[in-house]
């Protein structure tokens, strides 16, 4: 740490690396507002100063509105660094972030928030450059967005106004790198010096995009406190460790940049029952709500909570160091922490970005089903460690119109009635996209609608059981056993698009009876170049006694209706889904009734 610190310090001699560079011009009024941070550092390699705010060293960003071309204004680039830039602190296990440390891989971002059609200039710094627009690319690809090259640094792309907004990749063709299974021991391990097999091709320095809706009328009441919302607590810029024992009912944190220590995270007292990050806002820290009985939460705003000055599983037994125990999901630090109880809850989730969480981003301990979530505009980045999950929605959740960048399961729909909407999904390595299994569950009434991966690095050459995908995997315990008694039945899982080559589709180990499982829309760019065996598809019941539905004569199995790869349909009548063909579906012999691939009226 001493080592790292005397090199941040030697980098923020020159003023073009840290702190006050030359003045930004933003705005901020209904049709545009960005931001900046005055106190940043051009910093790829080291942790920044506590005040300071990391700023990509590789892209800056400008934007105007169609109507006013010619008035760009800057919005902040942020950037993320596997670790933060630290070395591994206080321990030597693998952690998740090994290849994108050696790789030297960087995510930055930019967010805005806007009410019209606007232009969002991109140019890159680093010294590479562009001929034409064609080397550029927009992932999601169904986006189609407009590009025009402005000079051999810079592209800017239009996008057109959507009370949903739109959060995409801008990637260049010269930032391309190509992720390779070396092939060794049991599974492999991934390099980039092109050794062995050929995994994934992704940005080395991604570039992301969030242009937000401004929220107004009822939704702003709904989503921006006021006065009338409640007493409220504005913390000062700077260093927050105070939070435990205030007596407001809101937390308002500013535009600016405010840091806990690295041995703290918010135990907000059970007054507390908001959080709000302002557009501009950038929090180096966590919050864990104490109250158990608190009817309505809410975490809204664009602003960034950054889990960067956490060590890997920050165990708060072991006083935020590395975990010292076997399994710490208790004890460790989460970015956002609930606890339900068995009076019914409600917890509103918007706009804000999770940055670099250094274990799960999100956990609610307590009764499950009580807790009902409205997830809208969320955003998680720099996610390099093992075990940073996506969310899991609660009985009657919803979400929609979120971005993830995600090391282990993304989308974890293990309740009833829940209703998940356009979802861009950036996978690295550990668990799947889309999970249900793990422990017998009863689930019934599952939607989820416009799934668009962009990118993937599920590398594995031996066959996981907790990868694809879609998932439902075996039993975490190696004891544990499946139940008869319980259901998973009417899930709905319906255009998921996964862009450029990745491992396998689905594996579906039902540890519960099971029925009316519906994929419909699945697109998969091609496969991997790991091999046939790692790209198998299963489909197995765990246990003799267990039902799984008649999809022959019931049509109530797994349906997989409109299955293509690489723009080729995958039906069962067609005899191209074995293992060793197209659509690499080796399921269980015994359940050859149980299932059907075909394609459906209106196939896109």
């Amino acid at each position: 740490m001493i080592q790292q610190l005397a090199v941040r310090l030697a980098m923020c001699a020159s003023l073009a690396l840290c702190g006050h560079a030359s003045a930004a011009t933003t705005v901020n009024n209904s049709q545009l507002h960005t931001w900046w941070h005055d106190t940043h550092e051009l910093n790829n390699s080291a942790p920044v100063a506590d005040n300071a705010v990391r700023r990509s060293t590789v892209y800056d960003v400008r934007v105007a509105t169609d109507a006013a071309q010619g008035a760009q204004y800057d919005s902040y680039a942020y950037m993320s660094i596997p670790r933060g830039g630290r070395n591994k602190w206080g321990y030597s296990d693998n952690d998740g972030a090994e290849f994108a440390d050696s790789a030297n891989l960087t995510m930055s971002w930019s967010s805005f928030v806007y009410g019209t059609d606007v232009w969002v200039h991109i140019t890159l710094k680093d010294g590479s450059s562009i001929s034409s627009a064609n080397d550029v690319k927009i992932r999601p690809s169904a986006l189609n967005f407009q590009k025009v090259m402005v000079d051999s640094h810079t592209i800017k792309v239009k996008v057109p106004y959507s009370s949903k907004g739109y959060r995409f990749s801008v990637e260049f063709d010269n930032q391309l790198y190509t992720a390779y299974n070396d092939m060794s021991g049991a599974s492999g391990a991934l390099n980039s010096a092109g050794t062995g097999n050929a995994v994934h091709t992704e940005p080395r320095n991604a570039m992301l995009v969030f242009a937000e809706p401004r929220p107004a009328g009822d939704e702003a009441t709904r989503l921006v406190p006021t006065s009338a919302s409640g007493s409220i607590h504005y913390p000062a810029q700077g260093m927050v460790n105070n939070l435990d024992t205030i007596t407001q009912e809101i937390v308002y944190f500013g535009p600016g940049t405010y840091y806990m220590p690295w041995n703290y995270h918010a135990k907000l007292p059970a007054s507390v029952k908001w959080v709000y990050l302002a557009p501009g806002a950038y929090v180096k820290g966590a919050l864990q709500f104490m109250s158990e009985t608190q009817g309505v939460f809410k975490v809204t705003g664009y602003g960034v909570l950054s889990g960067e000055k956490y060590v890997y599983e920050p165990d708060t037994d072991n006083y935020y160091e590395h975990r010292a125990q076997s399994n710490c999901h208790a004890s460790c630090v989460k970015m956002l922490r609930f606890t339900s109880t068995n009076s019914q809850q409600y917890l509103d989730l918007q706009g804000v970005t999770i940055s670099e969480p250094p274990y799960h981003s999100f956990v609610v301990y307590g009764n499950e089903e009580t807790f009902q979530m409205r997830v809208e505009n969320y955003k998680q980045v720099g996610s390099w460690y093992w075990q940073t999950d996506g969310l899991e929605l609660y009985t009657n959740g919803s979400m929609k119109n979120t971005f993830f960048h995600s090391n282990d399961d993304v989308l974890k729909i293990y309740h009833n009635n829940l209703d998940i909407d356009n979802t861009v999904i950036w996978k690295n390595e550990n668990g799947p996209v889309i999970q249900w299994g793990w422990t017998p569950r009863n689930m019934d009434g599952v939607h989820v609608k416009d799934t668009y991966v962009i990118h993937n690095k599920m590398y594995w050459k031996d066959e996981k059981t907790n990868t694809c995908v879609v998932n439902a995997s075996t039993h975490w315990d190696p004891n544990g056993q499946p139940d008869a008694n319980k259901w998973v039945r009417n899930i709905y899982l319906e255009n998921i698009t996964v862009e450029g080559m990745t491992n396998c589709a689905l594996r579906l180990y039902a540890l519960q009876n099971t029925e009316k499982v519906h994929i419909k829309n699945l697109l998969v760019d091609g496969w991997n170049d790991v091999g046939v065996s790692s790209q198998q598809s299963r489909f197995t019941k765990m246990a003799a006694g267990l039902a799984i539905g008649n999809e022959t004569t019931s049509s109530a199995g797994l349906k997989l209706e409109n299955y293509r790869v690489g723009g080729q349909y995958v039906t069962k009548a067609g005899g191209n889904w074995q293992g060793s063909a197209l659509g690499r579906l080796n399921f269980d012999g015994a359940l050859w009734d149980n299932w059907n691939a075909w394609v459906g009226s209106g196939a896109p």
